[in-house]
């Protein structure tokens, strides 16, 4: 009977805890989970990066674009006539958010002209950007070095930029 009565007495207090409710001592509160989710970032090349025409001699030297369309250039690779540009990206994207770009280390032009060897052309501009209202133009200037008795021809070559969201 001792352990009928223990029992009993075990159940009467588990029966009048639970009564007492819980939420008198607890407190709770709803929290908001957000995301936006951009327009992915798009690029489509534009205008080409174009060093000019040249004439290069036994020392070479290096024709120099900038992004701002400038040229200039160094050692006997003077440029002789002849059309130039910077290069220009468009992107588009989410309003104005900021970008970072990525350019290849350098590359190479090449002409199927006898003899010719590749020049190396290093690719300059700006690191990062901000769209304006979703669009923008990005200008790419580099660097063309010229080989010392660098063959006459047309040279050509691509290279890939990337951007991607900050």
């Amino acid at each position: 009977m001792k352990n009928f009565s223990r029992l009993s007495l075990l159940a009467a207090v588990v029966a009048t805890l639970s009564t007492f409710s819980v939420s008198a001592i607890a407190a709770t509160a709803t929290g908001t989970a957000n995301a936006t989710v951009l327009t992915p970032i798009t690029i489509t090349a534009g205008t080409a990066l174009n060093f000019g025409t040249l004439a290069g001699n036994a020392s070479g030297g290096t024709v120099v674009v900038t992004a701002a369309g400038g040229r200039t250039t160094t050692g006997s690779a003077v440029v002789t006539s002849g059309a130039f540009s910077a290069g220009s990206f468009s992107l588009t994207g989410t309003g104005s958010s900021t970008f970072g770009v990525t350019y290849p280390a350098s590359f190479n032009v090449t002409s199927a002209a006898a003899g010719a060897t590749p020049m190396a052309v290093t690719i300059t501009g700006a690191a990062t950007g901000t769209l304006s209202a979703g669009a923008v133009t990005l200008p790419v200037g580099g660097i063309l070095t010229v080989g010392a008795n660098q063959i006459a021809g047309s040279y050509t070559g691509t290279y890939v930029m990337t951007v991607e969201y900050n």
